[in-house]
């Protein structure tokens, strides 16, 4: 059963509630004197994006031959609900959409005509970004070996 344990695939749903559940820890409380502590973590802000990471390799500091790259498969689903994440007086993000202020020209040199008319999520050409050097001519494995924040930054270009 441990097996199929590491094989089973999971929700990115499941996930996101596994890493925000309810936790019992080992620390003593200086007001009432006791052992363990229960800790919850919730989602007191929401942001504007939601970026998230998945960890895939597991640790084990009693047993290192248990710690390894985790295989088991995540189902990603077209939307996430985050009700159960979330503080009873959570604060939504800012959703109004920047002012536009009126210019002739863009950084790369390209006229952009302003909307007449209130438009919602309009779509203004902006000049694409250039991939760093560091990134040019990368094979999918010199990227897996990126550290995280580099790993990161590469999915931006």
């Amino acid at each position: 059963s441990s097996n199929l344990n590491r094989t089973r695939s999971m929700s990115l749903q499941q996930l996101l509630e596994q890493s925000l559940a309810k936790e019992t820890r080992e620390r003593r409380c200086e007001v009432c004197g006791c052992e363990e502590a229960t800790t919850t973590s919730q989602l007191v802000k929401l942001p504007k994006v939601l970026i998230i990471i998945l960890k895939r390799y597991r640790f084990n500091n009693q047993d290192l031959s248990s710690s390894g790259k985790v295989s088991r498969q995540v189902s990603i689903p077209e939307t996430v609900s985050l009700s159960s994440l979330v503080s009873d007086n959570v604060t939504l993000p800012d959703t109004s959409m920047p002012v536009l202020k009126p210019h002739n020209q863009t950084q790369v040199g390209v006229a952009v005509p302003l909307p007449t008319s209130p438009v919602i999520n309009p779509v203004i050409p902006s000049p694409s970004p250039v991939t760093p050097t560091k990134f040019k001519g990368l094979t999918e494995e010199q990227v897996a070996l990126l550290n995280e924040q580099d790993q990161f930054e590469y999915m931006l270009y």
